[in-house]
């Protein structure tokens, strides 16, 4: 059940809210039984077959979650350990059988030129997500972070529709005590307004912007797809138009997720702040799909890092190599498996080294320019760099962001050669395959998909008056606008809120309906 189908918001989305709220007045328990039966249902709009796989993922990480929580309250953490790994490699396992053996299989067959063969089997939809937040919460458990509920706390964390099927990825100790704090029917109406505000710009961005640029970027994948060489032109305005479009696509999903938590009075975490604006490869993903990168920095690379840092200083070894084994080695292990996260396919994995080598080259010019500051600092009291530099490393980062999303857009590595010809000038095609309309069409639009990018303020920063999100204090000085405006519920305001409604639903039938990060 889409975000962003009229099924879901005029019939879903107001059932869910009036059952809430009128359970809320008689018995809070009871509206947090009915709220997680609608994300059930939610959940089995899909598809019902997998609505007991992911009850038996709900059950099984109860339960050893529970294990857990009574091993470090005995003070036994061996025990807990071992209960912790034990689900976290039920709960790989899982997740590699339905997203990784086709893959798996299918490359074995090329390989060892054999003829394997297994029933398709499906990715049932949100696996990635649901399965890294029970990790999340099994690994908190095990550090002491967490104090079980019981089984309907548990698993209202684990299946509340607005974060199921692709993030933010929640923690327990950040979303969970809301619903057990918050007094939802005094401040319901002023929630729900607020939600509203945010998912209709979250349902603009989508309908309006996200699937404009996809018009302008899925022709021409397809025709470089089935070996069609793209001239210059035609291969830029591809990759630019798809990144336009992945940026608002998974922007305004992010807005309408937190939107819709919002509504029923629970705060999110961000999932996206302005990642565009960044001067940094490592700025960059910072910000975007900041619940992804904050779940691999705190429960993989960190944890890497100083495992291989400690075997380094044991070793005694030089400056070079110790930066090598604590930031290199971890950061293309974390890059890879967040390209695979993504999906099965080598174009994911490139994805993930591509990233990975631009984040190092990122940490080793970091560790050159804190030398050169130390240096100037000595020499002439002076270690600030020019502002010229600041524009150059923008527009670094731009550039890098835009070829990686190629290969991460493209269905085989061919396709992304296809458009790496072009774009580098190495296509034997010298006529654009749009005609000289739609590629005036097709540069106006981008350019003012820019612009919004660069001087709009962001979601949250228009926002910023009604604590958008449960770590917004933490980001909201970062991302600055050239632009400040902020919503507030007077007059303009909400005509303003009405007609970017209005267009979000009036756009919403005519593109891509499916989020891009569902196919994840």
């Amino acid at each position: 059940m889409l975000f962003n189908s009229h099924v879901f918001i005029f019939g879903f989305l107001p059932i869910c809210l009036a059952g809430f709220y009128g359970l809320a007045i008689v018995n809070r328990e009871w509206a947090k039984i009915f709220l997680m039966l609608a994300s059930f249902a939610f959940y089995g709009w899909w598809n019902l077959i997998y609505v007991p796989l992911l009850a038996g993922s709900i059950i099984f990480n109860y339960w050893v979650g529970g294990n857990i929580q009574r091993s470090v309250v005995a003070n036994l953490m061996p025990t807990a350990n071992a209960w912790r790994n034990a689900g976290v490699l039920v709960n790989l396992g899982l997740l590699g059988y339905f997203k990784y053996t086709n893959f798996i299989v299918d490359n074995v067959n090329v390989a060892l030129s054999t003829d394997f063969t297994i029933n398709h089997i499906v990715l049932p939809l949100g696996i990635s997500f649901y399965t890294f937040q029970k990790i999340a919460y099994l690994i908190d458990s095990a550090r002491g972070q967490i104090k079980q509920s019981g089984l309907l706390g548990f698993s209202l964390f684990a299946v509340f529709f607005p974060q199921l099927i692709s993030g933010p990825i929640v923690r327990y100790e950040e979303v969970y005590p809301q619903f057990e704090t918050r007094r939802f029917v005094p401040a319901a109406k002023r929630n729900i307004m607020v939600g509203l505000v945010i998912f209709a710009i979250g349902l603009f961005k989508k309908s309006v912007l996200a699937d404009s640029a996809g018009a302008i970027a899925t022709p021409l994948f397809e025709a470089a797809a089935h070996g069609a060489e793209l001239s210059f032109e035609s291969a830029w305005i591809a990759a630019s138009a798809y990144t336009v479009q992945l940026y608002f696509d998974f922007s305004g999903y992010s807005d309408m997720a937190i939107g819709l938590a919002r509504m029923f009075g629970i705060s999110l975490p961000l999932n996206f702040h302005s990642p565009l604006r960044a001067s940094s490869i490592i700025d960059y993903w910072r910000r975007w799909h900041m619940t992804l990168q904050r779940f691999m920095v705190s429960y993989l690379y960190q944890p890497l890092s100083l495992y291989f840092t400690r075997k380094a200083m044991e070793a005694e070894i030089d400056h070079g190599s110790i930066f090598g084994l604590s930031v290199v080695l971890p950061t293309f292990i974390t890059f890879i498996l967040i390209g695979a996260w993504h999906g099965a396919g080598w174009t994911f994995v490139l994805f993930g080294v591509i990233h990975a080598v631009y984040v190092c080259a990122n940490e080793a010019w970091r560790e050159y320019q804190k030398y050169r500051r130390k240096k100037l600092k000595r020499s002439s009291g002076s270690g600030k760099s020019a502002p010229a530099a600041s524009i150059f490393y923008h527009t670094l980062t731009i550039f890098s962001v835009v070829l990686a999303n190629v290969i991460f857009r493209s269905d085989r590595v061919a396709t992304a050669g296809v458009i790496y010809k072009g774009m580098f000038g190495f296509s034997d095609s010298i006529t654009p395959e749009m005609n000289a309309i739609d590629i005036y069409k097709s540069l106006i639009f981008l350019l003012l998909g820019c612009l919004i990018i660069a001087v709009m303020p962001n979601t949250q920063q228009i926002m910023r008056s009604y604590r958008p999100a449960v770590n917004w204090r933490q980001w909201r000085n970062v991302a600055p606008s050239r632009i400040r405006w902020k919503w507030r519920p007077n007059a303009v305001g909400i005509v303003t809120a009405g007609v970017i409604l209005f267009l979000g639903l009036t756009f919403m039938e005519r593109g891509e309906a499916v989020f891009l990060y569902f196919n994840f």
